[in-house]
């Protein structure tokens, strides 16, 4: 059954590729404008992680692989799994993936994942927990950790802390694009509402005291995430609504039930 929402979602996020979720779940909203506005730039860094899995020898011993963000995927999909064998391929995607979100869990098995678990843990923290709890230390091995430059360490620390070796490497970088006020002042309607949808702290600098600014516009504020939620509340911001999970289907019910 579709909703229909009047204005526009504008989503603070570089779109995912092949699909991003959000789109299509918003259309089924029926919202009068779907917006992307890209703040960051996103730089691969595919070429240690292709040389690992290359590596006949590590690729057999590996068991276990952490991956929790939709880029390190993109860096996977995009620069890693074309260049790997078809035998190479086939080892990796017996691994055990441990994720968090179903949006990452579902891009995750689309590159042929087979074996894709944690993806309603819903955050870092509740994800070492179900590992410590679920993965015997005599039988993980090296956990493969593929992370962003920049990165809280609670996953990895708290493995650390509880015995097990993780060997962490960057699998892509970001940096804040140029103009991103600029573009969302050119994308916001003042003749509709606008619903601006915020996943990360990185690149928001001048957005957030441009909507400290100017509360009389209609724009509804929604946060993605228990950090960037923290984050809008130092800064001043009180969003309208928090997404309590890391998914489009949480956040759109949300702003459904504020209607």
């Amino acid at each position: 059954m579709t909703k229909t929402m009047d204005g526009q979602i504008i989503f603070l996020k570089n779109k995912t590729i092949p699909i991003d979720k959000y789109e299509c779940l918003s259309r089924n909203y029926h919202f009068d404008k779907i917006k992307f506005i890209p703040l960051i730039k996103h730089s691969n860094h595919s070429n240690e992680i292709l040389k690992l899995f290359q590596d006949n020898k590590y690729l057999h011993t590996l068991k276990h692989i952490i991956v929790t963000s939709q880029r390190t995927v993109e860096c996977l999909y995009l620069e890693v799994l074309p260049n790997l064998t078809l035998k190479e391929r086939e080892l990796l995607f017996n691994k055990r993936v441990y994720t968090v979100g179903p949006a990452t869990g579902e891009f995750l098995r689309h590159c042929g994942f087979r074996d894709v678990i944690g993806d309603d843990t819903g955050n870092g923290a509740n994800l070492s927990d179900m590992i410590i709890d679920t993965l015997p230390l005599e039988e993980a091995g090296e956990i493969l950790f593929l992370v962003g430059m920049i990165r809280t360490d609670i996953i990895k620390n708290k493995l650390i802390d509880a015995g097990y070796q993780v060997n962490e490497i960057i699998a892509y970088e970001t940096e804040p694009l140029k103009g991103n006020l600029q573009k969302l002042q050119h994308e916001i309607d003042t003749n509709i509402e606008n619903w601006v949808v915020v996943f990360s702290p990185q690149g928001i600098d001048g957005i957030i005291e441009y909507l400290k600014e100017h509360k009389s516009l209609s724009i509804k504020i929604a946060s993605i995430g228990p950090t960037t939620e923290t984050f809008l509340w130092k800064n001043g911001i009180r969003p309208h609504v928090s997404s309590p999970k890391p998914t489009p289907e949480s956040l759109l019910q949300v702003i459904s039930s504020y209607q």
